[in-house]
C-alpha cells in the first residue's frame, strides 16, 4: 500500500511519546513492504536569514519526509489585526501543498496522527477524493482545535471572507475583497465553511481517550482501540534479581517537563520525606520545557535543599532512555493532564522499573492491567509515603517491576500494536478497492443500452 501520514513533528524534532510513536510505525511499515510518505511541519529546522522557514523533503531511517508545513497557536486574536489575513494566506498555503503531495503521491490511505497546530482545513479532502482515511489519536487536539464539525475552524474562515477582522471603517472593503479570495479557494476543491470530518476510520489508543472524545461530541461511526505498544527488544531488561544499588532508591523522570505533567509533584515529595529516608532516594530529570517553569521546580529544589538528591539533565535522544531505565528502580508518573496511553509507563516497565502513576487519563488502563500503586493528583504527602515505603520495602519494588513487565509484553508491545495497525490498513484499503469496482460496475452498467422491455 502507499501510505501518506500527515503529524504535526516528527523525529527528531519532536515533543514526546506520540511523535516517536509515529515514526516507529512509519518505519515499521515501510519495512513490511509499503510505500510510506510523511508530510510534516518545519518545526526544528533553521531558519533562513529572512526569517522564513528552510523546508525541506529529507530520508529518516528510510523513510521519506517532507517537512513544509506550518504550525498555528489556536488562539483568539484581537479582530483588528493583519494577523488574520497573515495566518489565512499560510494555511491556504498548507493545504495547497498537502493537495499537491496527493495528487503526485497518489497515497492508498491517509494516515492522521497529531494534527495539533496544523490547517485542519486538510481534514474533509480525502473523503472527497474516495480516499480512505484513518486518524492515529492519542491527544485531545482534535477537540481543542476542531470541535464536533470544525466550529472554531468555520467561525476563523466565515470572519476572514465576511471581513469582520479589520478596522470598522474598511470592512465593506474587505468584506468584497473577502467573498472574492473564498470563491477563487473554492473553485480550487478547497472547503471555505464547512469542515465535515468524516473519516473512514479512527483509532484511539485507549479506552479512556474514546470516552473522552464521545463526551465533546466526537463519536465516529467506525472507531476501536489499539493500545499503543513499545519495541520490547529495546527496552526489555529482566526484572526478576533485584537491582537496586545499596541503600539508593534511583528514580528517573523523562518526558516533557510541564506543569500538566506534574514534576513538581515528585520535588514536593521529595521534600517532605523524612531526612534520614531522603538521602536514600535520588531523582534525575530527563527532558525539557517551558523556562518559567523549569526556573521554578530548580528553585524549588534549592529552597527544600535537594540538591544532592535531585538532578536536572537536560533533554535526552529516544534511544538513550533504555539505559536509563535500566539503570533505575521507581519510575514515577505523576500527570494531572489527560494522558491517551503513556509511552513512557510501559518502556520503565519492559526495563524491569517499578511504576507509580495517579492513573491520569489512559495511564488508568495501564495501571489497571498491571496494578500499579496510584497515588492522588498532585499529592506530595501522598507519594512521599509510597516512596518511603518502597524504601524500606525494596522486596515490593521487585514485586511491581516483574507483574508490570509481564502484563508490558503481553499487552502492550510494540509487535502486537503493529500486527492490529497493519490488519485495520488492509481492511480499510481492500473496502474501498471493493466499493470502487462496485461503483465502476454501476456506471458501466448505467451506460449500456437497456434491453427492450417484453411485452
Amino acid at each position: 500500500m502507499k501510505i501518506l501520514v500527515v503529524t504535526n513533528l516528527y523525529p527528531p524534532h519532536y515533543y514526546g511519546g506520540y511523535e516517536v510513536r509515529c515514526a516507529q510505525v512509519a518505519e515499521a511499515l515501510r519495512s513490511s513492504g509499503h510505500d510510506v510518505r510523511v508530510l510534516t511541519s518545519a518545526y526544528g529546522l533553521p531558519l533562513s536569514p529572512l526569517g522564513t522557514l528552510r523546508r525541506r523533503t529529507e530520508e529518516v531511517n528510510g523513510v521519506l519526509v517532507h517537512r513544509l508545513l506550518h504550525q498555528y497557536v489556536y488562539e483568539p486574536q484581537p479582530a483588528h489585526r493583519p494577523w488574520t489575513v497573515f495566518r489565512a494566506r499560510r494555511e491556504l498555503a498548507d493545504v495547497r501543498t498537502f493537495v499537491k503531495l496527493v495528487k503526485s503521491f497518489r497515497p492508498d490511505i491517509v494516515n492522521w496522527w497529531s494534527m495539533y497546530g496544523l490547517s485542519k482545513s486538510m481534514l474533509p479532502l480525502p473523503p472527497v477524493w474516495e480516499i480512505p482515511d484513518v486518524h492515529w489519536i492519542e491527544h485531545w487536539w482534535m477537540i481543542r482545535e476542531y470541535g464536533p464539525s470544525g466550529a472554531d475552524l468555520s467561525a476563523f474562515w466565515a470572519k476572514l471572507w465576511d471581513g469582520e477582522w479589520g478596522p470598522r471603517a474598511a470592512r465593506p472593503l474587505l468584506r468584497l475583497a473577502g467573498r472574492a479570495w473564498e470563491r477563487r479557494i473554492a473553485r480550487e476543491g478547497i472547503p471555505t465553511r464547512e469542515f465535515a470530518n468524516r473519516p473512514r476510520h479512527v483509532c484511539f489508543v485507549s479506552e479512556y481517550m474514546r470516552a473522552l472524545h464521545r463526551a465533546a461530541g466526537l463519536a465516529f461511526p467506525s472507531s476501536e482501540i489499539i493500545y499503543g505498544g513499545v519495541p520490547a527488544a529495546a527496552f526489555f531488561e529482566p526484572a526478576a534479581p533485584p537491582r537496586r544499588e545499596a541503600g539508593k532508591l534511583r528514580i528517573p523522570y523523562a518526558g516533557q517537563i510541564s506543569l500538566d505533567r506534574g514534576l513538581h509533584t515528585v520535588i514536593e515529595a521529595f521534600g517532605h520525606l523524612d531526612p534520614l529516608v531522603r538521602p536514600q532516594l535520588s531523582l534525575q530529570v530527563a527532558g525539557s520545557g517551558p523556562a518559567d517553569y523549569l526556573k521554578r521546580l530548580k528553585a524549588r529544589v534549592e529552597e527544600l535543599r535537594l540538591g544532592k538528591c535531585v538532578a536536572f539533565c537536560g533533554k535526552m535522544a529516544h534511544d538513550q532512555m533504555p539505559r536509563m531505565y535500566r539503570e533505575s528502580d521507581v519510575l514515577v508518573f505523576p500527570s494531572i493532564r489527560d494522558e491517551g496511553l503513556p509511552l513512557t509507563m510501559v518502556e520503565a516497565m519492559l526495563a524491569g522499573c517499578a511504576v507509580l502513576t495517579t492513573g491520569s487519563g489512559g495511564a488508568m488502563e495501564i495501571a489497571t492491567a498491571a496494578d500499579l500503586p496510584l497515588f492522588p493528583k498532585e499529592d506530595a504527602v501522598a507519594l512521599s509515603r509510597l516512596l518511603a515505603r518502597l524504601v524500606t520495602h525494596p522486596e515490593e519494588v521487585s514485586r511491581i517491576a516483574a507483574r508490570g513487565q509481564e502484563i508490558a509484553l503481553r499487552d502492550f508491545s510494540f509487535d502486537r500494536m503493529m500486527e492490529r495497525w497493519e490488519t485495520t490498513l488492509r481492511r480499510l484499503h481492500e473496502r474501498a478497492l471493493r466499493e470502487g469496482a462496485a461503483q465502476r460496475a454501476e456506471a458501466c452498467s448505467a451506460s449500456r443500452p437497456r434491453a427492450p422491455e417484453l411485452g
